[in-house]
């Protein structure tokens, strides 16, 4: 049987399967192991992510507008505003106008109506014949408001007996008519008109009274009536 065992050197240890083995089994005695090194946790979200959560969180800001911006536009709205408050003013005083006018037309309108009534209703009112009194009365009542009217019955009732027994004719001519004032339905009127009489006083000759009497002047129905006469 060969002997394997070799012959031992000096100063040579002798390796026993058993350090083998502590060697294999020990790793930490030959190579010394790095420690972990914590690496900060980075946040690897997109982008796109950070711009739509920023978008969720704070609604968008008004545009701001420069100040010179700012004063043209206050400046434009203070014109607007003015030019409608003129536009405003243009109108209303138009319409005022307009409305003057309107009724100054009108009254003078009625002035011309009432003065054109009342030259007629003086000559028929202060005429009359004793040979017909009841028609001479009657054409003077067609003239008046039925107030006056009333009232003129009564003084026609003394003037008539008087006609009668003087046999009286007088006839009534209007010289000229003025208007002192008036409106639209009331007008006064300052009439100068001559009567000239015939009757057995003055001995069947006519004589003549220049005379002046105010005639109130009212619209009735859209017909100018006598509502008052008075001498001056």
């Amino acid at each position: 049987m060969t002997n394997r065992s070799r012959p031992r050197i000096a100063g040579q240890r002798r390796i026993s399967p058993v350090d083998t083995m502590g060697a294999l089994m020990e790793p930490e005695a030959t190579t010394k192991v790095a420690e972990p090194v914590e690496t900060p946790v980075q946040d690897v979200r997109p982008a796109t992510s950070e711009a739509s959560e920023a978008t969720q969180e704070a609604p968008p800001e008004a545009p701001i507008v420069t100040d010179s911006d700012g004063k043209s536009r206050s400046l434009g709205g203070v014109l607007s505003a003015l030019l409608a408050v003129l536009v405003v003013l243009v109108l209303t005083f138009a319409v005022v106008l307009g409305i003057k006018a309107w009724q100054g037309k009108q009254a003078e309108d009625a002035r011309d109506q009432a003065a054109a009534a009342g030259r007629k209703a003086a000559e028929t009112a202060l005429s009359y014949d004793y040979r017909d009194l009841n028609k001479s009365f009657t054409a003077a009542r067609a003239t008046m408001t039925p107030e006056f009217a009333a009232k003129f019955d009564e003084t026609a009732k003394v003037a008539g007996e008087l006609a009668t027994k003087t046999k009286a004719t007088v006839r009534a001519d209007v010289r000229e008519v003025g208007v002192r004032d008036g409106d639209a339905d009331r007008v006064t009127l300052i009439i100068f008109v001559n009567q000239t009489t015939t009757s057995t006083i003055t001995q069947g000759k006519p004589r003549v009274d220049l005379n002046r009497t105010r005639f109130v002047m009212v619209r009735k129905d859209g017909q100018w009536l006598v509502q008052e006469i008075a001498g001056l």
